[in-house]
């Protein structure tokens, strides 16, 4: 997993989630997860699982409608994970529902999957997709939680 790092800020991202502030000032993180899908939960249990750092960015631009991104994530509360990471699902992986609820915002881009340096396949990823019983989705376009911060369309907010 380290070859996933960001190589402009030279941090490991992992996953990413959306944070929702209500208009009664509670926090809730919308994400996809491995174990439940897509999920709504309060950010202190967010938090409160996640023993590691955690950044919080914020675009850069003033969004048009954020209130439609939270009706989208909404929407799709209950779908499963997306375990091979397939640009046409079934399900959502972490950074794929974010693309997907910022769409019409147009800050991120799909770009083809990388599973390696250089058009390469680690280990991890072969041995992944084996157990799988899939095809390794080399031709298709995704996201990943490091593609999405480096777009160049966020700030960093804060790190907890």
């Amino acid at each position: 997993m380290a070859a996933s790092r960001n190589s402009q800020t030279n941090k490991h991202f992992v996953h990413v989630a959306i944070l929702e502030r209500t208009s009664d000032d509670y926090l809730f993180v919308i994400e996809s997860t491995g174990k439940r899908g897509v999920i709504r939960r309060p950010f202190q249990e967010f938090i409160n699982e996640h023993q590691q750092a955690i950044a919080i960015y914020r675009s850069k631009k003033v969004l048009q409608h954020p209130e439609k991104i939270i009706q989208m994530a909404k929407t799709q509360l209950g779908q499963p994970y997306n375990l091979g990471f397939f640009e046409k699902g079934p399900g959502l992986y972490c950074s794929q529902l974010v693309l997907k609820c910022f769409e019409k915002e147009n800050l991120f881009h799909e770009e083809p999957l990388s599973f390696g340096p250089e058009g390469t396949v680690l280990p991890h990823w072969i041995h992944y997709y084996q157990k799988l019983g899939k095809d390794i989705p080399r031709n298709e376009k995704g996201s990943s939680p490091n593609s999405l911060i480096a777009s160049n369309q966020l700030k960093l907010i804060d790190a907890i």
